[in-house]
């Protein structure tokens, strides 16, 4: 499959009478954005406002980042098959996007409304506990702007539901609204002579050159919303667990596995630097074979097993001699994690794990969570730890009417099982350790 990709650099952003991009300025309507917002009648209230790099803000209650994209040429659209999107195959032709930018979903949900289930899934209780230690934001400037969202210009869309809705209800209705408007913004660019060009093609492959596949470990929602749940990271709409999925890399840039909750975003998945640098470098001195998606969250030891082998023969009838595994969250997904690098180097396939760590706990844990000797490889982006403190902002976006706490100092993040404010799986960030 071949895909081109154009990008449209956003150096600067500002409300302006309609939505258009000219030499990187963006100017967006925001009647238009609010309108968009609130065609749902689940939507109660919805506010948007900006928040660039170096701004003193604080972005609360995250429950997605989306950059702006859009098929020009080739089938299908843009995260299909979620909130109902057509589940065309992606992948082929051309799609800009709006680089350096991203719409936020913030939702705002009183605290009465609120459960854990639901504040994994988007929401935040409307007061706080000094001793909670919040992790679901994002610092534009200032020690605590180590998210890679801190570097792009930020259209924060606070939407509040209605009042009654359970959670699937509320998630469909304040991403769909995110989707329109990210929809609306890629549009601004889809007859545009892309600036920035860059063509994967992956449709030949050199056989001197070693074959690589990409397995990331994702969470499946299906153990706490139901087989058939409509949140949580999906592929093309689907967040059961599942065999694991074989994509061909492209698909992934045109958001084939997206929709994020509040421990697991889009943006990474369609940026992950671990895909770009496979597909950059294919033909050259390697091939890129596949994505094979692993759905983690299973029931039992032998279900584990049994996916990790899927993937392995998936990876051997393509044709791969080593492949890189990944996972997006720690704990017992890390189980299902290590089982598939277990089978991938018991079926000769020599793979890398690339992963945050535990906490070491001043030298008294180990690094990881399993210790295992098939672990041959592993490359570390450091244990999720923000030492802070977070300092004061001078703004709160996110929320209609934020607890003033929220502007405050805010406590440091350890580095620990349950830490997902940095949640650095892939590589984004500059984190690193040595162990002697």
């Amino acid at each position: 499959m071949r895909l081109e990709l154009g990008s449209f650099p956003v150096r600067e952003a500002r409300f302006g009478p309609r939505t258009r991009w000219i030499d990187g300025q963006l100017e967006i309507d925001q009647a238009a954005v609010l309108d968009l917002a609130q065609a749902d009648p689940n939507i109660a209230r919805a506010d948007v406002d900006l928040a660039r790099p170096g701004d003193s803000v604080r972005i609360i209650n995250v429950a997605d980042v989306v950059e702006p994209r859009v098929k020009v040429e080739g089938a299908g659209v843009c995260y299909p098959g979620i909130c109902g999107r057509p589940v065309t195959t992606v992948g082929q032709g051309r799609t800009h996007r709006l680089g350096g930018f991203a719409v936020v979903e913030s939702v705002d949900i009183p605290h009465a409304q609120t459960n854990v289930g639901d504040r994994i899934h988007g929401g935040q209780p409307h007061a706080y506990d000094r001793s909670e230690r919040r992790q679901d934001f994002i610092d534009m400037s200032g020690p605590g702007a180590v998210r890679p969202y801190a570097s792009l210009i930020n259209l924060v869309v606070t939407l509040q539901p209605v009042d009654g809705l359970d959670s699937q209800d509320r998630h469909l209705a304040t991403h769909g609204a995110v989707l329109r408007i990210a929809d609306h913004l890629a549009e601004a660019v889809a007859d545009r002579e892309p600036p920035e060009r860059e063509v994967f093609d992956l449709t030949s492959r050199d056989p001197a050159l070693p074959g690589l596949v990409y397995i990331p470990v994702l969470m499946s929602s299906e153990h706490r919303a139901g087989p058939d749940a409509k949140m949580g990271t999906a592929v093309y709409g689907v967040t059961r667990l599942s065999a694991p999925w074989a994509l061909h890399p492209t698909e992934v840039f045109d958001g084939a596995v997206s929709q994020g909750s509040t421990q697991l975003l889009s943006w990474p998945m369609l940026n992950d630097p671990i895909v770009l640098e496979l597909a950059r470098r294919h033909g050259r001195d390697l091939n890129f074979l596949g994505v094979i998606v692993h759905r983690s969250n299973w029931g039992g030891q032998a279900e584990m097993e049994l996916i990790a082998e899927r993937d392995a023969q998936l990876a051997v009838l393509l044709g791969a001699t080593g492949a890189i595994v990944t996972t997006n969250l720690r704990g017992r997904r890390f189980v299902d994690t290590v089982s598939a690098v277990k089978a991938c180097e018991a079926a000769g396939i020599r793979t890398v794990l690339v992963t945050e760590e535990e906490d070491d706990e001043g030298g008294n844990a180990t690094p990881l969570l399993i210790n295992d000797p098939s672990i041959a490889s592993a490359v570390s982006t450091g244990n999720g730890a923000v030492p802070g403190p977070f300092v004061p902002v001078e703004r709160v976006l996110g929320a209609h009417d934020p607890d003033p706490s929220w502007g405050g100092e805010l406590l440091p993040i350890p580095g620990r099982y349950g830490a997902y404010h940095l949640q650095d799986y892939y590589g984004f960030g500059r984190q690193s350790c040595a162990s002697y």
